[in-house]
């Protein structure tokens, strides 16, 4: 049972946009009530483009007394996000959530902006319709000048396929035929600013929340979140979302004293000298479906979480320098206690980080390479104790002395692109194998397909 006094904080928290359900490092939120800065601590700020914008205190409608603070952005004008200063973030799958209002919504009128103005790729509302030029557009949806809409965009990285939702509801959903919907070179993601070629396509608006998520969030979520955000009429069924909200969604800490959750401790340490290991990240998914309930990092070595009983989950976790480990346990009853220790032996480079795949006799990167590259760089860029080592191959199909100058010649296309990203030069070694090293027996087309690589391989620099 919700006390009066309690709903009533709920309900002022959700509305103001103070409550946000914390997931450590695995989202930032703006809410503007602190100028373009995060919620979260050390996220990136956003940055303005074109006319400065405004921030000011609305009036929630229906709502006796009680406002919240937007941003106000001009035509043509609007945010971006800098993913270098959030260390490749959106890199690989990731969700975009906005709730925002335009003046005005006639023909195209720019949400999201993946190439920094330099093609017109991306994400439309179209006369009042969902669309991903010039690929996918939704039927009609609740989308009207001067009203606030609850608008979220993800991509999966592994399959390409993007998604589209509009107050809750799946809109659109397609496959991303190339990297039309992921940052280019420039690394930024533009909110609400179109190009200075067809001014029309861009429309004056507020913003009340952004959030960018580095993963995609599932239907259920977004339902739920717009459900949270948009019922500000009924205080009491806000305060029962939130309720469930805290018990469903990724923690960093869970409430401590919620007597109809089991407690989950843990301490992580180093096996080789029994020192506690800092900043571990620490995740939990529930065994039946893989879902993820639960991610927070060490204090001390040490963590907690709290978890449903009666069920089973695998507990997973991560620390710079160290092997990944996972166990699985079992939540038999409430009142229970749960310990668990991790002891992480050294990290190992006995396989490559990633494989890179190239067409018959050619040294140009694909697609699909080049946004693994792009991980790749993020990932070097972090890890300063290591260096890069290149592995070029070819099938058996030639003269033998080509096909050792072609693996090659793949190694230096993909020492370059990396390059091109930040990783100094210095760091990157590389060689070629020809037809030497195969993976396969070249006996199938498919296994010619896949001795056509560049391995990728990281190794410490020795000090």
């Amino acid at each position: 049972m919700i006390c009066k006094k309690s709903t009533k904080w709920i309900y002022l928290i959700l509305i103001l946009g103070i409550y946000y359900p914390s997931f450590s490092q695995n989202q930032w939120t703006y809410d503007f009530n602190n100028g373009l800065n995060s919620l979260e601590n050390s996220g990136p700020a956003l940055k303005k483009l074109g006319a400065p914008g405004k921030f000011v205190k609305e009036k929630i409608p229906d709502v006796e007394d009680l406002f919240r603070t937007v941003y106000r952005f001009e035509n043509n004008s609007g945010l971006q996000f800098d993913n270098r200063d959030a260390k490749g973030f959106l890199d690989k799958s990731f969700t975009i959530e906005i709730y925002f209002k335009m003046d005005t919504l006639g023909s195209w009128k720019r949400v999201l902006d993946f190439k920094n103005r330099k093609s017109d790729y991306g994400s439309y509302i179209y006369d009042g319709k969902l669309n991903f030029y010039d690929y996918a557009i939704s039927e009609k949806a609740p989308v009207r000048a001067n009203q606030y809409v609850h608008y979220v965009y993800s991509r999966d990285f592994e399959t390409k396929v993007i998604k589209m939702y509009i107050n809750g509801q799946s809109k659109v959903e397609f496959k991303d035929p190339g990297t039309e919907g992921v940052l280019d070179v420039d690394q930024v993601l533009n909110f609400f600013q179109d190009d200075l070629i067809a001014n029309h396509e861009a429309s004056a608006g507020s913003v009340a929340l952004i959030r960018v998520y580095d993963r995609v969030m599932t239907p259920v979520f977004v339902r739920r979140s717009f459900q949270t955000i948009s019922k500000v009429k009924k205080p009491v069924e806000i305060a029962e979302t939130a309720e469930e909200e805290i018990k469903q969604t990724p923690q960093k800490e869970m409430p401590k004293n919620n007597s109809n959750l089991v407690n989950v401790s843990g301490k992580v340490f180093d096996g080789r000298n029994l020192d506690m290991i800092k900043d571990v990240d620490v995740s939990v998914r529930k065994t039946k479906n893989d879902s993820l309930v639960a991610h927070t990092k060490t204090v001390d070595g040490v963590y907690n979480v709290q978890l449903r009983p009666f069920e089973s989950y695998k507990i997973s976790v991560e620390a710079s320098g160290f092997q990944s480990k996972s166990v699985a346990i079992n939540t038999s009853n409430k009142s229970e206690e749960i310990k668990s220790l991790f002891s992480l032996a050294p990290e190992t480079f006995d396989r490559p980080i990633a494989t890179l795949l190239f067409t018959q006799s050619l040294e140009i990167l694909e697609n699909e390479a080049k946004t693994k590259l792009d991980s790749i760089a993020a990932y070097f860029q972090t890890r300063t104790d290591l260096k890069v080592m290149l592995k070029g191959h070819t099938d058996n199909i030639g003269d033998f002395d080509k096909n050792i100058a072609l693996s090659g010649q793949r190694v230096q296309t993909v020492r370059e692109y990396l390059i091109s990203k930040g990783v100094d030069n210095n760091r990157i070694q590389g060689v070629g194998y020809g037809p030497t090293r195969p993976n396969f027996k070249n006996k199938t087309e498919e296994q010619k397909k896949l001795n056509r690589r560049v391995e990728v391989w990281a190794e410490p620099i020795k000090r």
